[in-house]
């Protein structure tokens, strides 16, 4: 009787599947890497588009109410202290702020429950007593988002009915924030800007807009 003869049968040797499972590992892990920076990118720009969207909103709105209000307008502190709380009117309109302090509906260390409240008070002057924002008893709307602080309010006459308007809006937790002219406050300082080199930048964005106006109503 003859025996038929198997063919060869071979298969991947140790070498070749060590070799294909470091390929395979290694595309993985450009995969891991190209979905994480996208989502950082992502997240990055949702935060800046945030910001950004915040400080032109503000500076829309008291730049309208200056234009069209007819009304007095007083100009900001030239030298705020942060943590202080001031005011600005425009015509009925209280704008009572603080600097440097982060929104938070529940405010621990360098936090505050408002930050900028817009009220309408009939009358309001420069001497009109500014709300204690950080006290957390005000009337008015905050014109702030959570996460957000003033970097800077400013509310300045530039001649005759002519009004510089400028505002700077931080969004970050301290720990994301510095102060490139070395301020011992860096995520208060007037100059905060987001660190670089650091895990959960893509939450921190600085925006910061100015505008000219002049009083159309009078």
């Amino acid at each position: 009787m003859r025996i038929k003869k198997q063919p060869d049968q071979k298969g991947f040797t140790v070498t070749e599947l060590m070799i294909a499972t470091a390929v395979f590992g290694l595309i993985l892990l450009v995969i891991t890497t190209a979905v994480l920076q996208l989502t950082r990118v992502y997240y990055k720009g949702v935060t800046e588009t945030r910001v950004q969207t915040t400080a032109r909103n503000l500076v829309d709105s008291i730049s309208q109410a200056v234009q069209f209000s007819g009304q007095t307008v007083t100009t900001t502190n030239l030298a705020p202290t942060v943590g202080n709380s001031y005011a600005f009117c425009v015509g009925n309109t209280q704008y009572s702020y603080t600097l440097g302090y982060q929104l938070s509906d529940s405010p621990s260390s360098n936090q505050t429950p408002n930050v900028l409240v817009a009220n309408e008070l009939p009358g309001c002057l420069s001497s009109t007593p500014a709300q204690d924002v950080r006290s957390g008893s005000v009337t008015g709307r905050e014109m702030l988002e959570p996460k957000m602080r003033l970097s800077k309010l400013e509310v300045t006459s530039i001649g005759g009915d002519y009004y510089r308007i400028s505002v700077r809006i931080a969004y970050g937790d301290d720990d994301l924030l510095y102060s490139p002219s070395g301020d011992s406050n860096d995520y208060r300082a007037s100059d905060a800007i987001c660190k670089s080199q650091r895990v959960g930048t893509q939450f921190c964005a600085v925006s910061e807009i100015t505008a000219a106006v002049t009083k159309r109503v009078k």
